[in-house]
């Protein structure tokens, strides 16, 4: 299993992926995109290359995308919406288009965490108006509605005495999503869309995490839809778990995606 590096001629210019193909016959394909508030990560953070190498090693041909971040202090050029989720758009039709990319006959699935699950679910919900809709979609811990909803009784109650640094208020949520927006509001976020026709969707949430409230949320609309939704907490994580190398948490995380994926 040798993963490799890719320069796509992306619609908003080179596009780089990194692809992990299973040493044995492929079973599935997925298009996977990091996390990092809009603003930061890369293909090197274990919530990209954990994921896809992990993945690949149980049959899953994985495709990384270093889609172009947000404006920042050290990034005043940054993109907004809608770049990133056109590029994860155009690596999806690249790898369609791919025949020496196996994925056991399965069409490609698209997914990502925190902020990678914003820009695939709202990349989904355009590759569903556009006839185009990926087989399933899988978010890990997203971050989907413009306002944080608020939370249930149970998850104020183990938010309580989490660390500031691992806290996501309202306020730091509206202020990262109108970075990645810049001003636009149709199809920038999945939550509180029509979501009529989605393609199934897991979603596994971290359970002390204020972004909990959205991933839940998120998982009863699609419900409410009429469109087939598998919803997990992964006991005792925060944020970001996938980010933890190796440990038993992400590993179940892995595991769940990969058994939703090769389900028949």
């Amino acid at each position: 299993m040798n993963p490799t590096f890719h320069t796509l001629d992306g619609p908003h210019g080179p596009l780089r992926i990194r692809v992990h193909q299973p040493d044995g016959a492929a079973r599935a394909g997925l298009v996977w995109s990091h996390g990092g508030g809009f603003l930061h990560g890369d293909l090197e953070m274990p919530e990209s290359v954990q994921v896809a190498r992990e993945l690949a090693a149980r049959g899953i041909t994985t495709v990384e995308v270093d889609y172009r971040l947000a404006p920042s202090d050290e990034r005043p050029d940054g993109v907004h919406f809608p770049v990133p989720q056109d590029e994860v758009r155009h690596v999806l039709a690249t790898v369609r288009a791919d025949t020496s990319l196996d994925t056991g006959g399965r069409d490609w699935s698209i997914g990502g965490a925190s902020a990678g699950a914003s820009i695939t679910a709202s990349a989904a919900l355009r590759l569903v108006a556009d006839g185009q809709a990926p087989r399933q979609v899988l978010l890990a811990y997203p971050t989907v509605h413009a306002e944080l909803p608020a939370p249930s009784d149970e998850l104020a109650a183990v938010m309580v005495g989490v660390e500031a640094a691992r806290r996501f208020t309202p306020e730091s949520v509206r202020s990262m999503n109108a970075n990645h927006a810049a001003g636009a509001t149709d199809g920038v976020f999945a939550g509180g869309a029509e979501l009529a026709g989605f393609p199934p969707t897991c979603i596994v949430d971290s359970e002390r995490d204020d972004l909990r409230a959205s991933g839940a949320a998120f998982a009863d609309e699609l419900r409410a839809a009429g469109v087939p939704v598998t919803y997990a907490v992964e006991p005792g994580t925060f944020h970001g778990h996938l980010n933890d190398e190796g440990s038993a948490e992400a590993l179940r995380t892995i595991e769940r995606f990969a058994a939703f994926l090769l389900a028949d």
